[in-house]
């Protein structure tokens, strides 16, 4: 397992990176968010990610990092657990986004590493952000052939709201252009309606015949018509094509291509962002000095349904245990079927 020095936090803690490698892939992680930082699949890096920690600590993009204790947008920066209001961080526009100062910011402690998988855990105190109760958290990177594997665990010492996901920017080309040219597939019938803020308004309509049909393959830039700049968009994934992959079961939620490779997302989970980096231009540069461009690269963050918890849904009490497994598979050639 080779690993190194990445950084030092204001605090002194020191960050380190970790390189995992299968036959196919070569993927670094490093602590500070548990996030991937390079993914190189035939020599090309396609995951969005910066040469120095001090690029991480001013960007504002979530970069490949783990996200909790909430992921996505939580309308008000408040919700009610048992007749209880709890205030989170307004960060977004009144709304509170990614779990405000979340644990993409947090420092994680490796607690197993192998050539092929690194376990990272990091413990969120009672209060943290605003969020009820301690948790455990444990995030699993494992490299298995051309499989990224993502398996997370959390376990809550009280009753509170959990849904991690991770944040890696996908472009498949490569960093420095735009990902309009790549073609998406999304298992999806519905989709969640948002408002001006991006707040769910409740309604799920079905996708028939609107640019978020996106259950045969569409060039992203063929759906930026009448002034659409970019897809940042949960859907309500139909669950139904289950496969059992490294022994667990899984669902084919996306399938996403450029033509000379595929990268397919398989879940157990409800639902999935799809984001086309309608913010992602400007400072901090990509790695090498790599220009950030709108639409320069593609999320696909599994998770439930976004401001679930405003409505009663996702919480977990003291001995249940939360549990998520996503894989990142990638292909050679244009594989839809």
């Amino acid at each position: 397992m080779n690993h190194m020095h990445f950084g030092t936090l204001p605090s002194g803690e020191s960050v380190e990176l970790y390189e995992l490698k299968s036959d196919a892939l070569l993927c670094r992680i490093m602590t500070r968010g548990a996030a991937i930082v390079d993914l190189i699949h035939d020599g090309v890096n396609i995951v969005g990610g910066f040469s120095s920690l001090d690029d991480y600590l001013s960007d504002t993009s979530h970069q490949g990092a783990l996200i909790g204790r909430v992921a996505n947008r939580v309308g008000g920066a408040a919700f009610t657990m048992d007749g209880v209001r709890y205030s989170l961080p307004d960060n977004d526009g009144g709304n509170c986004l990614h779990g405000g100062r979340g644990f993409d910011r947090r420092l994680f402690t490796v607690t197993e590493a192998t050539d092929t998988s690194l376990s990272l855990t990091y413990r969120s105190e009672d209060g943290e952000e605003g969020f009820p109760s301690a948790v455990n958290v444990r995030v699993i990177y494992t490299l298995c052939d051309t499989d990224l594997i993502l398996s997370y665990d959390a376990r809550p010492e009280g009753k509170t709201p959990i849904a991690l996901t991770n944040h890696a920017y996908f472009n498949l080309d490569g960093l420095g252009g735009t990902v309009d040219d790549h073609e998406v597939y999304i298992d999806a019938d519905r989709y969640t309606e948002v408002d001006a803020s991006l707040i769910p308004t409740g309604e799920r309509p079905r996708v028939d015949g609107t640019r978020f049909d996106l259950r045969v393959p569409v060039r992203i830039g063929d759906g930026l018509t009448d002034g659409f700049v970019g897809y940042d968009h949960n859907y309500l994934l139909n669950g139904t094509r289950v496969t059992c992959i490294h022994g667990v079961p899984l669902a084919l939620a996306a399938r996403i291509s450029n033509g000379v490779r595929t990268l397919s997302v398989f879940t157990d989970q409800p639902c999935m962002q799809f984001y086309t980096g309608n913010f992602l231009a400007g400072e901090p540069a990509f790695r090498g000095g790599t220009r950030r461009v709108l639409r320069g690269a593609f999320c696909m963050e599994t998770q439930t349904e976004p401001d679930a918890i405003r409505h009663g849904i996702g919480f977990y009490d003291a001995g249940e245990v939360y549990r998520h497994t996503t894989v990142y598979r990638l292909q050679k050639g244009r594989v839809f079927e």
